[in-house]
Formats: C-alpha cells, sequence, structure tokens
C-alpha cells in the first residue's frame, strides 16, 4: 500500500510534465503560425498602401525582442524604370537622425564632457555668430534637445531653397543656415515654451564638434554606428549616396524641386544641409534595430534613458497625447505607450516607433512624401501597429 501510494504522487507528476510537454509543443507552434499570419497581414496592409496609389513603394520592419526581424516591401522602388522595391532599399530617414544626435550628447554627458544644463555658449564661445541668435545666453544643452529653446526653424524660407537651386552641390555652414532667422523673434522665451526646429539641432551638432574636436559623422560613428551594428545606415552628406533609391516629391513649387527627387544617382540638392537635423540613410531593418537597442537596450545608461524618455512639460503641436523629451517623442495613453520620431526628407517620409510594453519597435519608410501635411499614411502606420499588437504571439509564453 505504501509503495502504491509512493507510485501515485509520481505518475501524477510523470503526467503533468507530459501535459507541460505537450502544452510548450502546442504553444510553440502558436507561436510560429501567429507570426506567419501577423507577417500576411501586414503584407496585405502594406500592399494596400502601393495599391491604393498612396505611395509608390514602401519597406516596413517590425522587430521583436527575441530579435525575430519581419522585412517586408511592397510597390516601386523606381516608378519610371518599374523597379520593385525590396526589403533592404535605402532611403533618407530625415528627423529620426535627431535621434542619434541625442545620444551622442547623452553619451558625452555620460563621459561628463559636457552639462545638459549648461548654457550652450559655454561650448560655443569661440563661434561669435552665435551671440547673435535671441536668447543666445539663455539657452542651455537641455532645451536644444527637447526644442524649448525657442530659435525659429530655418528650413522653409524662400530664399533659402532659391539659393539651393543656384547651387544644388553647396555644402553650407550652420552659420549660413541660420542666417536666415537670425533676425527673425524667438518663437518662447527658452525654456518656457515648445516648437519643433531643426535649427536647434544644427546647434548641437556644433557642439558635438567642439567638444570633442572631431566631425559629427566621426563621433557618431564611434559612439553609435559601429558598437551597435548600424551596418545599413550612411551619412547623408553628399549627393550621390550609394544605394539610394529615388523618392518622389509634391514640393515641387514650394521647394522649387523636380518630382522626381534622384536622378542619375544624384539627389536634387545636396542633403548635407539637414547635417545634425537628420543627417542620415538607413533601411527599415536598421531602424528598427537602433530603436530596440536605444529605448529597449543598453545605448544609455538607466539613469540616461530616464532623462531621455522625460517630455518638456509642454504641449507639441506634432502629435495627439505626445510630449518629446531629449530627441524622441513619448506618448503615453491608458491604451499604449510608445517612443520614436518621424522623418521628412523632400521624397521620402519615415515612421520609427518602439512599443516597451511588448518589446517591439517598428519602422516604415515610403519613397514619396506628398502625405507629409496630412494623416493618411499616420492612418497607415496606426492599423499596420494594431495588426502587430492584435497577431503577436504572448511574451509570456517560452518554453525553452
Amino acid at each position: 500500500m505504501t509503495g502504491q501510494k509512493a507510485r501515485i504522487p509520481i505518475l501524477m507528476l510523470i503526467s503533468a510534465l507530459a501535459l507541460l510537454l505537450f502544452s510548450c509543443r502546442g504553444n510553440k507552434q502558436v507561436e510560429t503560425n501567429s507570426l506567419g499570419e501577423t507577417e500576411r497581414l501586414l503584407q496585405a496592409r502594406l500592399d494596400s498602401l502601393t495599391d491604393n496609389r498612396i505611395v509608390p513603394g514602401a519597406t516596413l520592419s517590425v522587430r521583436f525582442g527575441d530579435g525575430t526581424n519581419i522585412s517586408l516591401a511592397s510597390g516601386l522602388a523606381d516608378v519610371e524604370k518599374e523597379i520593385p522595391m525590396k526589403p533592404d532599399d535605402i532611403m533618407l530617414s530625415g528627423s529620426v537622425g535627431k535621434t542619434y544626435v541625442a545620444a551622442v550628447i547623452l553619451k558625452l554627458y555620460e563621459q561628463r564632457l559636457l552639462d545638459l544644463r549648461a548654457k550652450a555658449i559655454s561650448c560655443l564661445e569661440d563661434t561669435v555668430w552665435f551671440l547673435k541668435v535671441r536668447n543666445a545666453p539663455d539657452i542651455t544643452i537641455e532645451m536644444l534637445l527637447n526644442h524649448t529653446a525657442g530659435i525659429p526653424e530655418y528650413v522653409y524660407h524662400k530664399e533659402l531653397w532659391e539659393a539651393i537651386k543656384e547651387n544644388p552641390d553647396k555644402e553650407w555652414s550652420v552659420e549660413e543656415r541660420l542666417s536666415y532667422i537670425i533676425n527673425e523673434p524667438a518663437t518662447n522665451p527658452p525654456g518656457e515654451g515648445w516648437a519643433y526646429a531643426d535649427s536647434h539641432y544644427l546647434i548641437l551638432g556644433l557642439i558635438i564638434e567642439k567638444v570633442t574636436g572631431r566631425s559629427y559623422y566621426e563621433v557618431l560613428d564611434e559612439l553609435v554606428l559601429g558598437p551597435f551594428n548600424l551596418n545599413h545606415t550612411f551619412h547623408s552628406d553628399r549627393r550621390s549616396i550609394p544605394g539610394l533609391i529615388p523618392g518622389y516629391t509634391n514640393l515641387t513649387d514650394e521647394f522649387q524641386l523636380p518630382h522626381k527627387v534622384l536622378n542619375d544617382n544624384k539627389y536634387a540638392f545636396n542633403p548635407q544641409l539637414e547635417w545634425t537635423g537628420g543627417g542620415l540613410a538607413s533601411t527599415v531593418s536598421d531602424l528598427t534595430l537602433w530603436a530596440c537597442q536605444l529605448y529597449g537596450g543598453s545605448v544609455l545608461e538607466p539613469e540616461t534613458k530616464k532623462l531621455m524618455l522625460t517630455p518638456a512639460p509642454y504641449e507639441t503641436t506634432l502629435f495627439e497625447d505626445a510630449g518629446y523629451g531629449l530627441g524622441c517623442f513619448i506618448a503615453e495613453t491608458d491604451m499604449l505607450t510608445y517612443y520614436g520620431h518621424t522623418g521628412f526628407a523632400p521624397g521620402y517620409i519615415t515612421y520609427v516607433q518602439y512599443l516597451p510594453d511588448y518589446n517591439i519597435a517598428l519602422a516604415l519608410q515610403v519613397n514619396d512624401d506628398s502625405s507629409h501635411d496630412n494623416f493618411s499614411l499616420k492612418k497607415y502606420f496606426n492599423t499596420i501597429r494594431k495588426v502587430v499588437l492584435d497577431h503577436n504571439f504572448p511574451a509570456s509564453v517560452k518554453c525553452e
């Protein structure tokens, strides 16, 4: 009898282990099927973008916390030559480049080479023209990072684009760029309002170079692109960027640009103009790799990351329910939290988001900027995100 009693718990344990084994196998099958179904549904959403002629072509990357990456493409990379888009095609990523600039500044902060609350002028004492910027003595590095410094945007000045048309190969200094806004009133007193401007990040680029004594791109390569294996992210500092696919712009009148912004492998103007306001070309897979490492990985120390993800105490004008931290948008609602950035360069639009509750990053790039000023592309991106969240296999189910 004692032997029988001893055998019962053993049999129960064996049965439980068998049940767990089959349950795990079943869950693994569910994961595989869910991933395949997710990919199918994502491809369908991406195809609807190009089939409905919203954009000529699009690429998408969805990267999960375990390293799994779905990379998809739809439509045409070159409409005239009918060249299909590929998942690893390269496009200009526009203002997404600000996340890299912010990361460099924050890593210099970790190295005690600068103080975020220090006045920008303390790093630019020999840059005499900077004192002409409105409220320059009161602007801190932190204010430049979170767009509360109040420096007006230089990008949309008609005279600037007339000068670009006259000399599309020109390499622009920061002083030349900001000369178009030097006499304009500040958008807000330093630290007392929020207004997005590439101008802020041009000043940060100068600070990086002054503090390190090297070019921004050299520092970027050493601190970010190299260590974090961003092997398909490239400097957009010249008109001919290897691998860049054509983009199509709707700004033919406003910016006096050709509809197709890449001809004979040369961009319509020198994208060096953007510099640390963006300054990069990339693939969607590299963009999600960067997002996972920046927001969910070890690019920054935990305390520094907290600083990055603390929004300025002002409402932004670009996204509903989103604040702006140190180089990134931060949206926190009852339904969803995400960090990330968008990017615009004539001919291209980029969306990058990281979902911390799921450890998932998403990136979408399109080779057309016609939806830059409306919400059609944003709506599509939101439906893509919903597909991922609705059909993502449970992260808690792990059978090693």
